[in-house]
């Protein structure tokens, strides 16, 4: 195979598992609030805003990471065999711009949503 396509499974594969690692942080995430909605106690759902605020932080690093990655995949597809040198190096994605992705800010909005509704209802009733 060539220089380039193997630098371009490198990175691919960094991208496989950032991926990875962000459904991993939503599975967790909706595990705990799984859990915290079944036990139905108004402080264990208010304790829970925290990881649930936590695992947004971590996922759109994760999702931060992979952008970085796509966008040097896009640089190293353009470049010449000659060019291909196996770097990493990559431009860091402001996290701001991954946290106004789909895949963020409304899963972990709706969690926390749902969190304080269910806490609301069970102080009130």
């Amino acid at each position: 195979m060539s220089d380039k396509v193997d630098h371009l499974n490198i990175i691919e594969s960094a991208i496989t598992r950032m991926a990875g690692n962000s459904l991993q942080i939503k599975c967790w995430c909706l595990a705990i609030v799984s859990a915290a909605v079944v036990l139905s106690r108004s402080v264990i759902i208010v304790a829970c805003v925290l990881p649930v605020m936590l695992f947004c932080y971590l996922d759109v690093n994760y999702l931060s990471l992979e952008k970085a990655y796509r966008n040097l995949y896009d640089e190293v597809r353009q470049k010449d065999e000659s060019e291909i040198d196996f770097s990493m190096r990559f431009t860091p994605v402001p996290k701001i711009i991954s946290f106004k992705s789909w895949s963020v800010w409304p899963f972990y909005l709706s969690m926390a949503v749902l969190l304080i509704a269910v806490s609301l209802i069970n102080y009130l009733w």
